[in-house]
């Protein structure tokens, strides 16, 4: 019988750098979503703005009540003094509808804004803003909303740096645990007068698989606390899905992937559906769903009892 090889040192590296991909690939996706954002277009009001808009986007008018325009510092309430009145002209010289704008805020350093309105700019070109009334000067900056493609990229850094760091610490566990049955297989067979060969070797793979199906459960729970361990346990479970087959092991890794894929697409249609609220609903099943599959899985498992198929 060929002797099982051992993983060497490039499993380890190879993990490494998965792992570190993800994490710069989900920095870079947030790096590249704050470079895209640009300067908004800036005023004073009492007075008239434009800004230019290269395709058509909704876009959110804010007050800077903190913030420096001009070498010059301006402080002032967040909210804008009663009488203001608010035109805004279409690149056709059509009137625009100003919208509420909701209790968004924005903070960055010595910059804080609240927003005052929003409008849709449904057609490329120059826009005009502006702002009339009996007023102390204060800065009005115009922008488009970023709020859904800063959920995207909140949503996709996060997925890709769960697939590296997860695909990383998977690779580890796996050649961890290979090096673990190279090492049992070639240390000498206890001579035992009640152990036979041919009993020996298929307790031995039990038990390896069995210990195999409790570390995923305990990946799987840690996940709430690490999620990239989640991804970590299901490439277990397809890595050692062939040696599992026809044994009563094989329940428990089809219940474990199957865990793994419906949490993952409830997951990300409850980020998805985040913005009309539902989402909160989902995600809370999703995670009670999470919880029955993992402590029944572990419960069956230390009964030595395979698991039902759903």
């Amino acid at each position: 019988m060929q002797a099982q090889s051992v993983p060497g040192t490039g499993w380890y590296v190879a993990a490494g750098a998965a792992a570190l991909a993800g994490i710069a690939g989900a920095v870079a996706v947030v790096a590249s979503f704050v470079v895209s954002m640009g300067e908004p277009a800036r005023f004073l009001a009492p007075g008239r703005g434009e800004v230019e808009v290269p395709a058509p986007a909704r876009y959110i008018l804010w007050h800077e009540y903190r913030t420096v325009f001009e070498n010059r510092t301006y402080q002032s309430e967040p909210e804008l003094p009663g009488g203001v009145r608010f035109t805004i002209l279409a690149p056709d010289g059509s009137a625009v509808q100003l919208e509420p704008a909701g209790s968004q805020t924005w903070d960055s350093g010595d910059v804080q804004r609240r927003a005052v309105g929003q409008f849709e700019a449904r057609a490329a070109g120059r826009y005009t803003i502006s702002l009339e009334g009996n007023f102390t000067r204060l800065v009005i900056a115009v922008a488009p909303d970023f709020a859904l493609r800063m959920l995207a990229m909140m949503g996709g850094a996060f997925l890709i740096a769960v697939l590296g760091v997860g695909a990383g610490i998977g690779a580890a566990v796996y050649a961890f645990g290979l090096r673990s049955d190279a090492e049992r297989k070639a240390a000498p067979a206890d001579p035992g007068p009640a152990a036979s060969p041919a009993a020996a070797v298929p307790a031995d793979a039990e038990r390896a698989l069995r210990e195999m199906v409790a570390l995923v459960y305990a990946l799987q729970a840690a996940s709430f606390v690490v999620g990239v361990t989640l991804i970590a346990g299901v490439i277990i479970d397809y890595l050692k899905r062939d040696e599992a087959a026809g044994t009563w092991l094989e329940s428990h890794v089809r219940w474990q992937i199957r865990t793994f894929w419906w949490t993952f697409f409830w997951t990300v249609l409850g980020v998805a559906t985040l913005v009309v609220l539902v989402g909160i609903a989902i995600l809370l099943a999703a995670g009670i769903w999470f919880v029955y599959r993992v402590v029944k899985g572990w419960t069956e498992l230390r009964a030595g009892r395979p698991v039902g198929a759903g």
